[in-house]
């Protein structure tokens, strides 16, 4: 939790499979200069070939055993993709 990759705050991050995981609240992330600035981390960490996706709390508090079996399947396909670029 919070790491601190190409210059961003990350919520999570799993450093092996270059993804990360931002938990959306409103607090944080509702207003227009949050909204922007949330699409260029999106396209930097893209950039530097780090998948990330987006959870909101609401999803987080409502759904948590969902979250975190979408997550693991993710993650599961992600490191397969990299094992798959390595060749």
């Amino acid at each position: 939790m919070n790491f601190f990759v190409e210059g961003y705050e990350l919520d999570a991050y799993w450093p092996t499979e270059r993804f990360a995981v931002e938990l959306d609240t409103y607090d944080y992330h509702g207003g227009h200069v949050a909204f922007e600035q949330d699409r260029l981390r999106h396209e930097d960490l893209k950039l530097a070939d780090i998948e990330m996706i987006r959870v909101t709390g609401m999803r987080m508090d409502r759904e948590p055993e969902g979250v975190v079996s979408r997550l693991r399947r993710l993650l599961a396909q992600r490191r397969r993709h990299l094992q798959g670029s390595a060749r």
